[in-house]
């Protein structure tokens, strides 16, 4: 009888190990500064790279996301951590830290307060008619960049959330290798 009771419990604590959901390596973890997607590095440095934005078409807004195409030529580096016209606009009057924040590269999660916040300056025209045509406004951004964007389809996916308001934005944008920058 005791071993029968040994043999039935070792086989149930057998079935009750493998049944244990197993998790993926590297499929739940976010992506940190120094970390490589898809042969790219995400790092820092956004003061030094051209932004994506720079390369995309007039931004869509399409039952409360936000798409842009961009079509980007091969660089060395890329900021991506911009947000995109319309939603860049209203999340500049935000406070930042009191954001839901949700930011994905090819379906791979991003820990944006890894990275932190980059302020710069842009120059922008004005909005009102003025004898000052040009103006700089004064924005933030995430301090995200990719080192070296490999040819081929990416895309970009950003949530913001503020409790009354929620912003969303997408970003395919395709790395042509035979384009010069």
């Amino acid at each position: 009888m005791k071993n029968f009771l040994l043999l039935a419990f070792t086989l149930l604590f057998a079935i009750v190990v493998a049944c244990q959901p197993v998790e993926q390596p590297g499929n739940n973890s976010t992506l940190k500064p120094g970390d490589e997607i898809n042969g790219m590095v995400v790092a820092t440095g956004a003061a030094k790279a051209p932004p994506l934005w720079a390369f995309c078409s007039p931004a869509l807004e399409n039952e409360g996301v936000l798409t842009v195409d961009c079509q980007v030529p091969s660089l060395s580096r890329l900021a991506i951590g911009h947000p995109f016209e319309g939603v860049h606009h209203a999340l500049q009057t935000l406070d930042w830290s009191k954001l839901n924040w949700e930011f994905s590269l090819d379906g791979q999660a991003v820990d944006l307060k890894a990275f932190g916040i980059y302020d710069c300056v842009w120059p922008d025209l004005s909005p009102r008619p003025s004898p000052i045509r040009e103006i700089f406004r004064q924005f933030k951004a995430w301090d995200v960049i990719l080192i070296h964007p490999t040819a081929g389809a990416h895309t970009l996916s950003g949530m913001a959330q503020d409790g009354f308001e929620t912003y969303t934005w997408t970003a395919n944008f395709t790395v042509d290798a035979s384009r010069p920058p």
